[in-house]
């Protein structure tokens, strides 16, 4: 094993900061959401030009319903994490990951964020479930949200996109 794959096998501590609007979020929330390998696993209607990506940031974190949070690793953002309330009922939310950073993937950061999350949602939201929609073919995004406990409900389709539905409660 080589002293790079050594390292990438040591634990992170991993902490979520609420999302703040900075050039900084932007220029990384442009980045990522802008990278094909990462947006091809993303859902919905994403923007694609810098001005459109600084919006989303812009309305991300201005909307009372819509709570991000960066990924925190080595002092630095390395993804974010999304719980959104602006659907119905109200008691329950929509939950989306981006891990941008690709050195950071696949290191168990995405449980860690997850789990963090699952706790504000019920604790501070006061959220009773929550749902991920996922593509078909995300197995990583499939299997990490299967491990934190969400139970697959049924396919959906949202802007001709077929997604998996997935829920869990959180009483």
């Amino acid at each position: 094993m080589t002293a790079i794959q050594e390292i990438r096998r040591l634990p992170l501590h991993v902490h979520l900061e609420p999302t703040q609007q900075s050039k900084e979020t932007r220029s990384n929330w442009l980045r990522w959401i802008t990278d094909p390998d990462i947006r091809q696993w993303m859902c919905g209607t994403l923007p694609k030009q810098p001005e459109e990506v600084y919006r989303w940031v812009y309305n991300a974190t201005n909307d009372p319903r819509r709570h991000y949070f960066d990924i925190q690793a080595d002092g630095r953002a390395i993804g974010f994490v999304s719980l959104r309330q602006d659907q119905m009922p109200e008691t329950t939310g929509e939950i989306g990951i981006v891990i941008g950073d690709k050195q950071y993937q696949g290191r168990g950061i995405g449980t860690q964020a997850i789990d963090t999350l699952l706790m504000y949602a019920k604790n501070v939201a006061h959220l009773t479930s929550v749902r991920a929609l996922i593509k078909p073919n995300n197995v990583k995004s499939i299997t990490l949200f299967t491990h934190a406990g969400f139970t697959y409900i049924g396919d959906v389709s949202i802007e001709g996109s077929p997604l998996c539905k997935f829920e869990k409660q959180l009483v």
